[in-house]
């Protein structure tokens, strides 16, 4: 098996999480059908190690719970202390065989954008105060106006790719699905990773690009 698994770009953020599991763009290969995967591999390439051990493990951990059985590369092939190496692509797809993966996942941010929207004012009644009339209790009301403001917004685009090592040696032959999805203003590590763990997964099995074997 040789040349299997393209290096992914540096990921050095944090994911935010997403309502439902939905993607900017995807692209399947030709005549592709779901797959059942017995073993899948998940390799997210960052600077930093705390992401790359967060997103790794979340999205592990939703597979598991489809009955998929995943690893992550920090906690098997490839540690904190990896070498240059190690990372190569022959280096990747030799461990992918030793270890009897059919299967591995690719996280890399492929863009970043920085941009300023407007947030319209908005006009609401607050109450002031009460008065009676009679024998009823009134409410007064003012009326108060949130005035429009202007937001930076971080945009980042995160790219997903699945791999079925069992159809080719070659990388771009062995790709049979890929995703786009944008993520804004990203927040903690750990509720990034949660969140785009469950919207990355949810959406592979909700439409079918991977088998669910739960019981």
């Amino acid at each position: 098996m040789k040349n299997i698994l393209i290096i992914f770009p540096v990921l050095a953020i944090v994911l935010l999480q997403s309502c439902a599991p939905t993607m900017d763009y995807t692209w399947s290969q030709d005549n592709f059908k779901e797959q059942k995967i017995n073993k899948i591999a998940v390799v997210v390439v960052s600077k930093n190690q705390a992401i790359r051990q967060s997103v790794e493990s979340e999205i592990a951990s939703d597979l598991r719970a489809e009955g998929i059985d995943a690893i992550t590369s920090i906690s098997t092939f490839l540690p904190v202390n990896a070498s240059k190496e190690d990372w190569t692509t022959d280096a990747i797809a030799k461990q992918l065989e030793k270890l009897g993966c059919d299967a591995a996942i690719g996280i890399s941010l492929i863009n970043q954008k920085d941009r300023t929207d407007y947030v319209p004012g908005q006009s609401y009644y607050s109450p002031i105060g009460y008065y009676r009339y009679g024998r009823n209790m009134y409410t007064n009301y003012n009326n108060v106006y949130s005035p429009g403001y202007y937001e930076n917004t971080k945009q980042y685009i995160v790219e997903s790719n699945l791999y079925n090592l069992t159809i080719s040696t070659d990388a771009e032959n062995a790709m049979v699905w890929k995703g786009q999805s944008s993520v804004y203003n990203p927040s903690s590590i750990d509720g990034g990773a949660t969140s785009y763990a469950k919207n990355l997964v949810g959406y592979l099995v909700k439409n079918n690009i991977i088998l669910s074997t739960k019981k």
